[in-house]
């Protein structure tokens, strides 16, 4: 018998109740493996950000158990758990008065690399997200485009060689033209790269074309997990086809004007 490898991430019957009986998240199952990218979909308030925040520990699971390399997180400390993992929030989260450079190496010096080793990871990342460090390490965040400061975003969240990144919403900030550059920029980044990645996204479109694995939230439950294929020829039930309806009504609209 072949053993199988261990997946980055293992939530069993994860729930997160809150204060006043609030059931933000209850019973979700879901597997990652490595080199996976996984799009957690779904309405406002379908409970994706909060599933989100409890696989580093920014919320603490009411229910059930969530294994990160084999090793139940409920075990670790948080803090070094969450240095062990990218994060890429809504906006940039970039720290204003530091610049490109120092955001960068933020996970590296917290993680103690020495100085010579920081810097050249520094100027390594800002190559890989297209900034060249020349131009870029000195500036501060008020100085970049939106689409530049998502881009030291997701330089920084790498710097640290997390095998898990996690995203919310990391592009709908972004114009059409610069989002669509940076989707495509993450996915050849991975591919380089081969981390892991959960990403959260009321966008169906791009879930379907960023993710391996798109799990559909409604009220804190995963109603259909599958590849983007499988959700389309086959939407679990209504919801799942109204959510799929928008990008579907899209491609109909652009082959009309094609003619």
């Amino acid at each position: 018998m072949i053993d199988q490898p261990t997946p980055v991430l293992d939530i069993r019957q994860v729930s997160k109740t809150f204060a006043g009986n609030v059931h933000a998240v209850c019973g979700v199952d879901l597997t990652l493996q490595r080199g996976q990218l996984i799009a957690l979909a779904g309405t406002s308030g379908c409970g994706k950000t909060t599933m989100l925040k409890m696989i580093n520990r920014l919320e603490d699971a009411s229910g059930g158990s969530i294994f990160y390399e084999g090793r139940d997180i409920a075990t670790l400390d948080p803090i070094e758990l969450r240095r062990s993992m990218g994060w890429v929030m809504q906006g940039d989260g970039l720290f204003p008065h530091y610049t490109v450079a120092e955001n960068v190496a933020i996970i590296p010096r917290l993680l103690e690399w020495d100085g010579p080793t920081t810097s050249a990871r520094v100027r390594e990342m800002l190559e890989l997200v297209r900034l060249d460090p020349d131009i870029y390490a000195g500036r501060y965040p008020a100085g970049l485009s939106g689409g530049q400061r998502q881009r030291v975003g997701f330089a920084r969240a790498l710097a640290g060689r997390p095998d898990l990144l996690l995203m919310d919403e990391p592009f709908s900030a972004l114009d059409p033209i610069t989002r669509d550059g940076l989707q495509q920029d993450v996915k050849a980044l991975q591919a380089e790269l081969g981390f892991s990645a959960l990403m959260v996204t009321h966008d169906m479109a791009e879930a379907l074309i960023m993710a391996d694995i798109v799990a559909v939230m409604r009220a804190g439950e995963i109603v259909q997990a599958g590849t983007p294929a499988e959700l389309l020829r086959a939407p679990a039930d209504d919801y799942v086809a109204a959510l799929l309806e928008t990008p579907r009504r899209q491609m109909r609209r652009i082959r009309e004007l094609e003619g």
